[in-house]
């Protein structure tokens, strides 16, 4: 080496000892395969174990609404009246007829008894041939016929008693209450109005009982199940406790993915029927390519990683896949056995520091 170059070796000796020390000083570690069970995140949509329509069992006029949109109300809670003074009258004419027929009923028992008594009287007297013949044979008719008369009766007693009965309820029809104890959600009739039977009156909701329904593609089904769930969080990051999965054995003719029912265990607050949240379920065992989420580093739209190689600050750009609890998932340029830096940060204090110089 000439002696004009000594001076430009040793201004690099000096330049490059400091750079060294620093890169030593950075924290690295290495990229790693690591096999863990595949996760797979599906949205999930809520929905009420408990829903109902109440619908019309009588064609009668509205007179009462006690419930509005939005309203909670207990379980037995009436909800709704009809005009009941048709059905009412009814029960009582009902009622009375039943009450004469069982009149005659006694009546026709007392006759029958006599009759029978009579016919037992005339038959010992012909037997001893006190009377004719035709005395007897009227004795006999007689008690069949008052037989016939208690049986008639008995039969119309039945029919009457069905007649209340039915009156009883339908008086019960016009009295609309709460199947169980939820929220209103939809109100489809009016005071005044003219039910008929079948007609749609209210819907509500139980919040009590919630569940998560989410379709799983069939090529996953056999992977998937039974289910193993992971995680159930809301939007705004409140995690759900679950129960046992229920699958739905009918594939959706059109994306020919089943449904998976997910019971909720715990009530969350602000959880309604129709939102949405994120179901995670764990997969059968893979090898997946990871780094900590804090060593990626964001340039815009892309994604990289500070590499350290001999000595050397690398910025490698990556396309990252899932998030894997603190790691992310690289899916190409990385491989296993780079060394990365760990907090960018001080990687970029190193590069700005060397630049300054």
């Amino acid at each position: 080496m000439k002696l004009s170059h000594y001076p430009v070796f040793f201004a690099f000796c000096l330049w490059l000892i400091p750079q060294l020390s620093q890169a030593e000083s950075l924290a690295t570690s290495s990229v790693e395969l690591k096999t863990i069970p595949a996760q797979y995140q599906f949205d999930g949509v809520v929905e009420a174990v408990n829903r109902a329509t109440v619908s019309s069992r009588i064609t009668a006029e509205v007179i009462e609404i006690n419930v509005d949109v939005n309203d909670r109300v207990a379980q037995d809670a009436v909800i709704l009246r009809f005009r009941d003074d048709e059905i009412k009258t009814r029960l009582m004419r009902a009622e009375a007829n039943l009450l004469a027929e069982k009149a005659q009923y006694q009546e026709a028992l007392a006759r029958q008894k006599e009759a029978l008594a009579e016919a037992g009287r005339i038959a010992d007297l012909f037997s001893r041939k006190q009377v004719t013949r035709s005395a007897l044979d009227k004795a006999e008719a007689d008690k069949a016929a008052a037989s016939a008369r208690v049986n008639v009766l008995a039969a119309q007693i039945k029919a009457r008693e069905a007649e209340v009965a039915e009156a009883k309820v339908a008086l019960s029809y016009t009295v609309v209450k709460a199947p169980y104890a939820g929220i209103v959600t939809e109100r489809l009739i009016e005071v005044g109005e003219m039910a008929s039977p079948g007609q749609l009156l209210l819907s509500g909701v139980s919040l009590d009982s919630l569940r998560v329904v989410i379709q799983i593609p069939q090529r996953l089904l056999n992977d998937l199940l039974p289910a193993r769930i992971t995680s159930i969080t809301t939007d705004d990051g409140h995690t759900l406790s679950a129960g046992e999965a229920t699958l739905i054995p009918q594939a959706d003719a059109a994306s020919h993915s089943f449904g998976l029912r997910i019971p909720l265990l715990t009530p969350a607050e602000n959880l309604y029927p129709g939102s949405s949240v994120k179901v995670s379920l764990e997969g059968p065992d893979e090898t997946l390519l990871l780094v900590p989420a804090e060593a990626v580093v964001q340039r815009g739209e892309a994604s990289a990683v500070y590499l350290l190689k001999n000595d050397d600050i690398q910025l490698r750009q990556v396309r990252l896949g899932r998030t894997v609890g603190t790691e992310r998932e690289i899916l190409a340029g990385l491989q296993a056995g780079d060394v990365f830096i760990t907090d960018p940060t001080q990687a970029v204090g190193i590069i700005k520091h060397n630049q300054g110089q």
